[in-house]
């Protein structure tokens, strides 16, 4: 009898060390079934904070320059816009300028400049410079004047100018509004 008392001490101090043990363990952390390994507690990863999107500063003006009207997209008191429509009606002209990355092109090249708004698209025969900016270029390109071409800017959210390795993007909300004086002062001086 001696035996069993010693047995059943030993069964009850085993059991109460097992049952210690399981109850300092984590919920999350309770022997799986095949009860060899326990689980590991699940650790939730902090959620990374997304940058918020900072506002383009830069905005659609008509400013006008002796015989030149200019509707141009950029910071509002910069020298130098990054796009640039000017209009001369004495010379029967509109010029597009636009600031880009030098990509493929050099001062001094020929650029094929596309500008697409909408449905609309508009190929040019360009010149490069080399611009203020390290690694930028300018590129201007000239055509008669013709309301159509003033159409571009009326079509589309967005105007996209793509040029060998180059592609910028503006959205177009700021031009359409001041569009329609642009175009009196262009077509209806050149009468």
């Amino acid at each position: 009898m001696g035996a069993w008392l010693v047995s059943r001490v030993a069964v009850a101090t085993a059991l109460a060390m097992a049952l210690a043990a399981l109850t300092a363990m984590p919920a999350t952390a309770a022997p799986n079934d095949n009860r060899s390994t326990a689980r590991k507690p699940e650790t939730k990863k902090p959620e990374a904070k997304k940058p918020e999107a900072k506002p383009d500063p830069r905005v659609w003006v008509l400013a006008k320059a002796e015989d030149t009207f200019v509707l141009r997209y950029g910071l509002p008191r910069a020298a130098d816009p990054v796009f640039a429509m000017a209009c001369q009606p004495g010379a029967q002209l509109i010029q597009f300028t636009v600031e880009a990355a030098s990509g493929k092109v050099k001062a001094g090249d020929g650029v094929a400049l596309t500008l697409v708004a909408g449905k609309r698209r508009l190929e040019l025969a360009a010149s490069a410079f080399r611009a203020a900016t390290e690694g930028r270029v300018v590129v201007e390109a000239a055509v008669s004047l013709d309301a159509r071409v003033l159409d571009l800017l009326g079509e589309g959210d967005t105007l996209v100018v793509r040029m060998p390795g180059a592609s910028e993007s503006y959205p177009l909300a700021g031009a359409k509004a001041k569009l329609g004086d642009f175009r009196r002062v262009c077509v209806a001086r050149r009468q």
